[in-house]
């Protein structure tokens, strides 16, 4: 074999690895093989061996017959891809936090959890504060539901499941959530009241970049948030229009 067609084989590896990897990128339930095969236009068995090779990589993850998902490996490299986002997005954080008092957090989807990317902390003595790099239930966070509303119903139930386990008594049902999610779309914001912890509450709008959708949100006591509910959503839009507008110099 002479190096040129080396080069080829090698070249013609990363290009299938590269395209089971994409097929994956929106299934967060995973798929299983056939589907995958099905989807990248790949034979079963080259995937087989593909998906072996980057399981042991942990850049996938076999989750029995039914499901292979991106891996953890696959999951810490691509949270790199935050962190000019979170630097991007910094003042104006800590901007939302000055004007409402308020927790201000930059959160993005990881898998089937809410990830907390960056957080300023209310200056009250009663307050809330999540820490940066923690996860959270995604169909019980305004943030998460932001994210969810970004899809159709039918993509929510299939990486969900018809059955959406109880955090709290305030927890959304799948028929719940889905009615949220759907008022989500049409007045452009989320809240979650009581429904993750108790007593905490959280309004939400989205932050769409060239890197992905994310989630901008004031948190606090429930109390206090409903009563000022007009001038947090206030802050938020314009938090959102501000940043939306800083993107494109960096994009």
């Amino acid at each position: 074999m002479t190096s040129a067609d080396s080069d080829k084989g090698g070249v013609q590896v990363i290009a299938r690895a590269a395209a089971i990897l994409r097929t994956l990128e929106n299934e967060p339930s995973g798929l299983s093989l056939g589907a995958i095969a099905k989807k990248s236009g790949l034979p079963r068995s080259t995937v087989q061996r593909m998906v072996d090779a980057l399981a042991q990589e942990e850049l996938l993850e076999v989750q029995g017959p039914g499901g292979v998902c991106l891996g953890p490996a696959f999951m810490r490299l691509a949270s790199h891809s935050h962190v000019d986002i979170t630097q991007k997005a910094r003042p104006y954080l800590e901007e939302l936090t000055r004007v409402t008092g308020e927790t201000a957090v930059l959160t993005g989807a990881s898998g089937l959890e809410l990830m907390l990317l960056h957080s300023v902390v209310s200056p009250h003595a009663l307050r809330v504060a999540p820490v940066a790099g923690n996860f959270l239930n995604i169909y019980a966070t305004a943030g998460g539901k932001i994210l969810l509303a970004a899809m159709t119903d039918e993509a929510v139930v299939r990486m969900l499941g018809d059955t959406l386990k109880p955090i709290t008594a305030k927890t959304p049902t799948m028929t719940e959530l889905l009615a949220q999610l759907a008022e989500v779309r049409r007045i452009g914001f989320a809240t979650d009241f009581d429904e993750h912890t108790v007593g905490v509450g959280a309004i939400a709008v989205s932050l769409q970049t060239p890197q992905g959708q994310y989630s901008i949100d004031v948190v606090g006591p429930v109390w206090r948030m409903e009563q000022n509910m007009d001038s947090l959503k206030a802050a938020l839009f314009k938090c959102q229009q501000d940043l939306i507008q800083a993107m494109r110099s960096i994009f």
